[in-house]
């Protein structure tokens, strides 16, 4: 074994001192080239892929779940000073699967859960703590949800009834939380928390609950201010009109590129959206009609003086005209006519939701130079597409000037430059691991053909031997070649059947020994 160890030692140093310096280089770079390949392939082959198993772990439970993992052999990784746990990616699933089977996690507070055993001889008031603690729990986990909130506690206080009204005092509860590093909660989120609990408790009112954070500071204030509503209300209605911009801009852009092409237009619109919430009320009356008419006749005639005066007195009696002389009677005639009318009468109540468009303006830039035709039918396309309305004071600029393409195509070319220098550096890899393996190549093909060279001359110089030997033996009889033609079948006999040549001479010294 040591002989041949120090064989292959020679072997290689006889091969390295027939290399030259440039073949030595090239020979050390392909070897080391393959070495960390074949290491980074093995290392990253043969490492698993960690991923999140669960975050945000209060200490119970990751005790729990590390203790778990120790006990089934399974890897594991630590991270935020054991809140994280992570686990190869293959077995996240399962391992969810198996330790949800087990009751893990169970959140860092007990919920509802703990309702599903009985309990015998459990009076009602130790019910009513359970409960009581489950709700905080239940509370707790939703909570905790928040994107802001780290870790949460909720502490209920419900009072006993009381027979006298005037002594019943309310519900109330306090939430402390704890938020992570370099977030806060806003006032609408605090209002939030407030008014999930109270919807959460029976009989409890959000202005009764009290939210602090870990540093003592008291958040809740009721019922976000005017001032915030309206600050929403605004940001939401940017965001309205921001949207409705880009929809405008996206659509007129993809129609103006059908014509002009890909890239050379640009499309910026500005619009003010109406938020009012318009309520109209509208009587319409139409022509009329009559139905009912209703006509009064008086005819009146009279022939003399009617009495007048005091009665008794002279003045007071009647005088008669004398026939034939005096006064002509007086005749009196009255027509009174009454017309109901039927009018038709139509209201309407319509409210007008808020969103409407108020005014829109859009600028449209187009690569190159166009002609002034050609520009005119882009507006109108442009005007008709976006629905402009002149009486509502929307405006429309289409102007055509040639795009500055400098910054593009210098980016174009640095990408194209990084490209070729990464396709270089592959190509120069390649290229390495070529170049070693066409040396390993060489070098093998060059053991074989030495040790090819060195069986033949092996081989000529037995033979040589033999040819020798041949010349010097004196020529053999018919016989003795008889003899040694037999001899040589008889050790070939021995060679392929010994166990049937032993059987043989067995039997013929056995028939001797008779």
């Amino acid at each position: 074994m040591k002989e041949a160890v120090l064989r292959q030692k020679d072997k290689i140093i006889q091969f390295w001192n027939r290399l030259s310096g440039k073949q030595r280089i090239f020979f050390c770079t392909g070897v080391a080239v393959i070495a960390v390949v074949a290491l980074l392939l093995t290392i990253f082959a043969g490492r698993p892929k960690f991923v999140p198993l669960y975050t945000n772990l209060d200490p119970q439970d990751a005790a729990s779940i590390t203790e778990y993992l120790k006990e089934k052999k399974i890897l594991y990784k630590l991270e935020n000073g054991g809140a994280t746990i992570l686990v190869p990616e293959a077995q996240k699933d399962e391992l969810r699967l198996s330790l949800a089977n087990e009751g893990i996690p169970k959140g860092g507070s007990v919920g509802f859960e703990s309702f599903n055993q009985t309990r015998f001889g459990e009076t009602e008031s130790e019910r009513r703590v359970r409960y009581l603690v489950a709700l905080q729990g239940e509370l707790e986990r939703t909570i905790s949800k928040l994107d802001p909130v780290e870790d949460v506690r909720v502490h209920i206080v419900i009072p006993e009834p009381s027979l006298f009204l005037e002594n019943e005092a309310e519900a109330t509860a306090a939430v402390l939380v704890k938020l992570k590093p370099g977030s806060s909660l806003k006032e609408e989120q605090v209002y939030g928390i407030m008014h999930l609990v109270a919807s959460g408790v029976e009989g409890l009112k959000s202005e009764n609950v009290t939210v602090v954070d870990t540093k003592g500071n008291i958040l809740s204030g009721g019922a976000p201010s005017e001032a915030v509503q309206s600050a929403r209300m605004t940001t939401d209605q940017m965001e309205i009109e921001r949207e409705y911009e880009k929809n405008l801009e996206r659509s007129l852009k993809g129609m103006l590129e059908q014509i002009v092409g890909q890239g050379k237009a640009v499309v910026r619109a500005n619009a003010t959206l109406d938020f009012d919430r318009v309520e109209i009320r509208r009587e319409t009356f139409g022509d009329k009609t009559i139905r009912s008419q209703q006509v009064e006749e008086e005819n009146t005639t009279s022939g003399g003086l009617p009495p007048a005066g005091t009665a008794g007195t002279p003045a007071n009696i009647p005088t008669y005209e004398e026939i034939g002389g005096g006064a002509a009677p007086s005749q009196t005639q009255i027509n009174r006519t009454t017309t109901n009318y039927e009018i038709d009468k139509e209201d309407e109540y319509r409210v007008v939701a808020p969103g409407a468009v108020k005014q829109l303006s859009l600028s449209v830039v187009l690569d190159g130079e166009l002609d002034p035709l050609r520009q005119q039918e882009i507006t109108d396309l442009v005007s008709a597409a976006a629905g402009l309305q002149p009486e509502r004071g929307d405006q429309l600029t289409v102007a055509s000037i040639p795009f500055d393409r400098t910054w593009s195509q210098n980016m174009e070319r640095e990408m194209a430059e990084r490209e070729k220098r990464r396709q270089w550096l592959i190509y120069g890899i390649a290229g390495l691991i070529l170049i070693s393996l066409l040396v390993l190549l060489a070098v093998l093909a060059n053991r074989r053909r030495e040790r090819r060279v060195a069986l033949d001359r092996l081989a000529g110089t037995q033979l040589t031997v033999e040819e020798a030997l041949a010349a010097q033996e004196p020529e053999l009889t018919q016989e003795e070649k008889e003899r040694a033609r037999i001899l040589e079948q008889l050790q070939r006999q021995v060679r392929q059947n010994p166990e049937q040549v032993a059987q043989v001479l067995r039997a013929w010294l056995a028939e001797e020994q008779r």
